[in-house]
């Protein structure tokens, strides 16, 4: 949770179009994630980028291409897209409260450094290679993702995948399907955290039918990989799992963002969304789409409910 020295100063921005509640990481957001990098062990020390013209269009076209319906959900809840380096992973959404607790919104960070020797495609299978060893340690494995066209595989494209991530956990905050990330986790139930998940001493464990080997090994931002034997098992675990992507198996939180931001990739704006496995740098077996399979098919419900793309009655847990 970060807190806000000047409330009224966030909120004057949330009244902004979307693509102009864009700024340099102030003081108050550097401060509460360099404390979390040094929590987590992590030597990245945040440092606020200004938005130059550049990264302004470039946002600009990320956001005025994404569906109506989720610049809608995340208006109301949105501060600002904050930029830096040194965020110890390629974006990141938290809360923002004032000195009471009083919680104004979310704002989403985003690692310009991170993003900027990157188009869509190289972008995607960086962070898809992130978990595992590099060179000969890895057997030769190694993925490749595609979630661009050759004429969409820019920085800009980048920006909206991760963007649409992001905005995930936005909406998720301002929703009950999910517990508070910035709380305890309280007894009860939760519309899309039972759908995989369970609790289990205060930590969030997968239910049996959606575990998967070496799930609970993949460390996308943390310092241990793993080889290529676990590459290849963990992504054919992860085909007859009910998670969209490794990344999205961490945890009930990126299971939620990831399944919103490759819905609306995938389904709504007709981006490719694939995924090759390398052996020696050469094809040998290319994932089955998450949405093409049976197995998307309570996560799709949900996720077309909440955008309004399909008449039901939503779980009570859903409402805001």
């Amino acid at each position: 949770m970060i807190i806000a020295p000047d409330p009224q100063a966030w909120k004057a921005r949330q009244r902004l179009p979307l693509h102009e509640r864009i700024l340099a990481m102030p003081p108050e957001v550097c401060e509460l994630v360099h404390k979390v990098n040094l929590a987590s062990g992590l030597d990245a020390v945040p440092v606020p980028v200004a938005p130059t013209p550049g990264l302004r269009r470039e946002l600009g076209e990320a956001l005025a291409g994404m569906p109506a319906a989720v610049r809608a959900l995340v208006d109301p809840l949105l501060l600002g897209v904050c930029l830096g380096h040194g965020l110890g992973s390629s974006g990141i959404t938290d809360i923002v409260a004032d000195a009471e607790g009083r919680i104004l919104g979310c704002v989403v960070l985003l690692d310009i450094g991170m993003l900027a020797p990157h188009g869509a495609n190289s972008w995607a299978t960086w962070k898809e290679n992130l978990p595992f060893l590099h060179g000969g340690g890895n057997g030769d494995y190694t993925l490749s993702a595609t979630i661009a066209a050759p004429a969409r595989d820019t920085r800009a494209g980048a920006m909206q995948y991760l963007l649409l991530h992001e905005f995930g956990h936005v909406v998720s905050a301002g929703h009950a399907f999910l517990p508070a990330w910035w709380a305890p986790v309280p007894a009860g139930r939760f519309a899309w955290l039972d759908l995989s998940w369970q609790v289990a001493d205060g930590r969030f464990l997968p239910q049996p039918a959606s575990d998967f080997d070496w799930r609970g090994q993949v460390d996308f931002y943390g310092q241990r990989k793993l080889g290529g034997d676990a590459l290849v098992d963990a992504c054919a675990g992860l085909e007859r799992s009910d998670f969209a992507s490794l990344y999205g198996a961490t945890n009930p939180y990126d299971d939620f963002a990831e399944c919103f931001a490759s819905y609306v990739h995938r389904e709504l704006l007709g981006q490719p969304l694939e995924l090759d496995v390398l052996a020696a740098g050469q094809p040998v077996a290319r994932l089955e789409s998450f949405w093409d399979s049976p197995r998307s098919r309570v996560k799709r419900r949900f996720v077309e409910c909440l955008l309004g793309l399909e008449e039901m009655d939503m779980p009570a847990a859903l409402a805001a």
